[in-house]
C-alpha cells in the first residue's frame, strides 16, 4: 500500500476487499462477501506433489476468499487477518485435535517478499492459534509464473532450509510439526518443507492451508 493509499483510506471508508464496491466491514468484506466465504466444512487437498504431507484446507481458491487473499498478501490489507485467520482456524482443529502438542510451522516468504509486503504473512494468520515456531528460512528463488510443474517443484526443493538453532530444540522436543501455508497448489513447497524438517529430525505428519488452487 502505497501512501496515497494510505491516507485515501484513513479518511474514506475502504472498499470491499473482495468485490471493491461496497463499503467494508471491520473484517475487510462487505456483508455479502463475507457470507461468500466457506462454510464451516473443511476438506483434505488433492495434492500432486506426492512428498507433501497430508494437507487440509478451508476451501477452494476462488471467489471472495481468494480476492481477500490477494488484498491481504499484495496490498497489505491487515484488517483482513481476522477473518482469515478464522478460516485457518478450522482445519487446524481437525488436524490438532489427531496431534496433541504439534507446533505449528508457517511457511515463511523469501526476504524480498517480506521486505515488499512488510510483514510475514503467514506467521501473522498463526498469532492466537497455536505455538509457532519460525524454524524454516526461504532462500531467493524464481517467480512461479511461466514454469511448469517440474520447475516449479524444483524451485520449491531448493528455496528452503532450517533455521539450526531453532530446530535443534524442537527435534529434541520430539513434537510433531503442523506445516501452515495460506495457499496450496501442487504441494511442492509443503513437500520441499517437510523434506527439511525431517532431515533435521522432526515428525511432520499434517500440513494446513487457508485455500487449494488448481
Amino acid at each position: 500500500m502505497n501512501l496515497f493509499e494510505a491516507v485515501y483510506e484513513l479518511f474514506l471508508p475502504a472498499a470491499c476487499a473482495s468485490c471493491k464496491e461496497a463499503p467494508a466491514a471491520g473484517s475487510g468484506l462487505c456483508e455479502a462477501c463475507e457470507a461468500g466465504l466457506p462454510d464451516a466444512a473443511v476438506h483434505l487437498a488433492v495434492l500432486s506433489d506426492t512428498g507433501a504431507p497430508p494437507t487440509v484446507v478451508a476451501g477452494a481458491y476462488e471467489g471472495p476468499l481468494a480476492e481477500a487473499l490477494n488484498e491481504y498478501k499484495e496490498r497489505g490489507r491487515r484488517q483482513l487477518a481476522g477473518v482469515l485467520a478464522g478460516l485457518l482456524a478450522r482445519p487446524l482443529e481437525i488436524v490438532g485435535a489427531e496431534l496433541p502438542g504439534a507446533v505449528l510451522v508457517p511457511i515463511p516468504p523469501t526476504r524480498a517478499a517480506r521486505r515488499e509486503r512488510g510483514f510475514d504473512h503467514v506467521a501473522h494468520l498463526c498469532a492466537g492459534l497455536g505455538e509457532v515456531r519460525r524454524c524454516l528460512r526461504a532462500r531467493p528463488r524464481p517467480d512461479s509464473v511461466g514454469l511448469s510443474r517440474a520447475q516449479r517443484r524444483e524451485a520449491a526443493r531448493s528455496s528452503l532450509d532450517v533455521v539450526p538453532r531453532r530446530v535443534a530444540a524442537l527435534a529434541a522436543s520430539s513434537r510433531p510439526v503442523i506445516l501452515v501455508d495460506d495457499i496450496v497448489t501442487t504441494g511442492a513447497t509443503l513437500s520441499a518443507a517437510a523434506a527439511v524438517l525431517r532431515r533435521a529430525g522432526m515428525s511432520v505428519p499434517a500440513a494446513v492451508a487457508i485455500a487449494a488452487a488448481e
